[in-house]
C-alpha cells in the first residue's frame, strides 16, 4: 500500500499522539511488489503482494523498546505503543545511546518514483518475458529468472517533530541460461528505478550468447592473471569495499583503513589515482533516499577521489565521540569509468582471462581486506584481442583494494548487479587488471 505524504504525516501524528515516552520515533513503510517467474522455458507463477507496516521505538533515558504493527484501528496502534514502552523499561541501557533528530530541513529532492514502472501490468510484463523464453529456445538452452516490479514509500517521524518522506519504484529482470548438457551458463541481471532504462530484449541476447560461448570449458591452471571484470563482476568487488568503509573499525585498529599514527588513513592515497568512487542520492541512473533510516540528510560524499581516501562512514555515536559531523553509510556506490566499451578493454588484451561473475563471497581477513570465492557463469580465455574458448572456473583470494589499484583501464560506467549485491544501487565500469589471483581450480558451471 502507497500512502501519500500528507496521509503518511497523519498516520505518524497518530502514532506518536499515544506516546507517553521521554521520547519515541516511527517509521511507516509500504509496498505493491508484482513478480513473475519462469523456469525450464515457460513462465511458473505470478504474484502479487501489498503491505504497509510501522515500526515503534520508544524511549527512557537510554533504554529503548521497539515493535512492529500492520494493524491501524485506534486499539491496535495504543496497545502498540503501550508494548514498545513496557519492552523500553526493561531493556539495559545503551551505552551508545542517541536521542532522535531535532526537526530537519535540506533534504535533497530526488526522484526516484517513475510512473511507467509503478503503471507495469502483467501483461506488459509477460510480453517482456515472452522474447527471452523464445530466446532460449532458439538456442536449445534453458531459461530460468524473475521479473519483478515494486513500488513503495518510507515515511519517518518523532516527537521532535522530524518529518521525512519518500517515495520510489524499483524493476528488476534476472535470467540464467543453461545448456541443456548442463556444460555452459550465464547469468544477467539489471535493476533500474525507471523501467524504461531495462532493456530486456538486450539482456537476454547476450545471456544467451555468452551461456553458448561458455559450453565445455577448457581445463586451464589457477595462477595470477591479467583479468577483466565485467560490470557484474566489478560490482561484486564494489559492493564489498564498502563495508570497509568505516570510520570506527579503521580508527579501532580493526580495518585496512586503520593507520597508527594518525587512527586512519584519510588523506592517504590508497590505491591507483584513476579511481574516483562516490555516493550522491540525486543520481539520475541510480537515485537514492536522501534521508537515513533516522532521518538524518543524505548529501553527496566523495569516499575516494583520484586514489585517496576522502571519507569513511561513521554514526552519529561515534561521530559526537570523535567531534564531528556523521557520515551517513552509502546509500549507492557511483564508480567513475572512461569513454571506452568492454569490447575495446577486451581488444586490448594480448591475453587475459575475462570473468563474468562472482558468487559465494566470504571475508578471509579484515584487515586485509581480503575475500574468497569462486567464479560462475562463464569464464573466457582471452587471446590476441578475441575471446576464444570458455575456461574452468577457479575459487580466487583477493582484495578489493588490490582490484582498485591494479586498474590498467576502465570501460564507461553502468548501474549493475552482482551476484550478492541484493537492491544495492551501483554504478560502476568494467575493470581490466594488471593481476588477479584465482587460487584454485573450481568444479562449478
Amino acid at each position: 500500500m502507497i500512502l501519500s505524504k500528507e496521509d503518511a504525516e497523519k498516520l505518524l501524528k497518530k502514532i506518536l499522539s499515544y506516546s507517553k515516552a521521554e521520547s519515541a520515533s516511527v517509521s511507516i513503510r509500504g509496498n505493491n511488489n508484482y513478480n513473475l517467474r519462469y523456469a525450464l522455458n515457460s513462465a511458473s507463477t505470478n504474484g502479487f503482494s501489498d503491505s504497509l507496516s510501522a515500526t515503534i521505538t520508544s524511549n527512557f533515558g537510554k533504554k529503548s523498546g521497539s515493535i512492529a504493527l500492520t494493524q491501524f484501528d485506534d486499539t491496535a496502534i495504543e496497545n502498540s505503543v503501550r508494548k514498545s514502552e513496557e519492552i523500553a523499561k526493561l531493556t539495559p541501557d545503551n551505552k551508545e545511546f542517541m536521542p532522535p533528530l531535532e526537526k530537519q530541513s535540506g533534504y535533497y529532492e530526488v526522484q526516484e518514483f517513475f510512473e511507467d514502472t509503478d503503471n507495469l501490468t502483467p501483461e506488459s510484463i509477460s510480453d517482456k518475458i515472452s522474447y527471452t523464453l523464445e530466446k532460449a529456445d532458439s538456442q536449445d538452452l534453458l531459461a530460468a529468472g524473475l521479473f519483478n516490479k515494486k513500488s513503495g514509500f518510507t515515511a519517518l517521524g518523532n516527537t521532535k517533530d522530524l518529518f521525512a518522506y519518500h517515495k520510489q519504484t524499483f524493476s528488476n529482470f534476472s535470467s540464467t541460461m543453461r545448456t541443456k548438457d548442463s556444460s555452459g551458463s550465464s547469468k544477467t541481471e539489471k535493476s533500474y528505478a525507471d523501467v524504461n532504462h531495462l532493456n530486456v530484449r538486450n539482456l537476454s541476447d547476450k545471456v544467451a550468447e555468452r551461456a553458448v560461448l561458455s559450453k565445455n570449458p577448457r581445463p586451464y591452471e589457477p595462477g595470477n592473471y591479467v583479468t577483466i571484470l565485467d560490470y557484474a563482476a566489478a560490482c561484486d568487488m564494489l559492493n564489498n569495499l564498502s563495508f570497509y568503509l568505516n570510520r570506527r573499525s579503521a580508527d579501532e585498529g580493526r580495518s585496512f583503513f586503520s593507520d597508527k599514527e594518525r587512527g586512519n588513513k584519510i588523506g592517504q592515497k590508497i590505491v591507483n589515482e584513476k579511481v574516483t568512487i562516490y555516493s550522491d542520492p540525486q543520481s539520475s541512473i541510480a537515485p537514492d533516499s536522501p534521508f537515513t533510516s533516522e532521518g538524518l540528510p543524505v548529501k553527496r560524499t566523495n569516499w575516494i577521489s583520484g586514489g585517496t581516501l576522502e571519507n569513511l562512514f561513521m554514526n552519529r555515536y561515534w561521530a559526537e565521540k570523535k567531534n564531528s559531523e556523521p557520515v551517513p553509510f552509502p546509500g549507492n556506490l557511483i564508480m567513475e569509468g572512461s569513454t571506452k566499451s568492454l569490447e575495446d578493454l577486451i581488444e586490448s588484451t594480448e591475453k587475459g582471462i575475462f570473468v563474468t561473475r562472482f558468487w559465494y563471497i566470504r571475508q578471509v581477513d579484515p584487515k586485509q581486506a581480503l575475500l574468497t570465492g569462486l567464479t560462475r557463469d562463464g569464464v573466457f580465455l582471452i587471446e590476441n584481442g578475441k575471446i576464444t574458448s570458455a575456461i574452468n572456473n577457479f575459487r580466487f583470494n583477493e582484495s578489493p583494494l588490490n582490484v582498485l589499484n591494479n586498474i590498467i583501464d576502465m570501460s564507461t560506467s553502468e548501474k549493475s548487479s552482482g551476484s550478492e549485491t541484493g537492491d544495492s544501487k551501483i554504478v560502476v565500469p568494467a575493470m581490466k587488471l594488471s593481476g588477479f589471483n584465482f587460487s584454485t581450480v573450481s568444479d562449478a558451471i
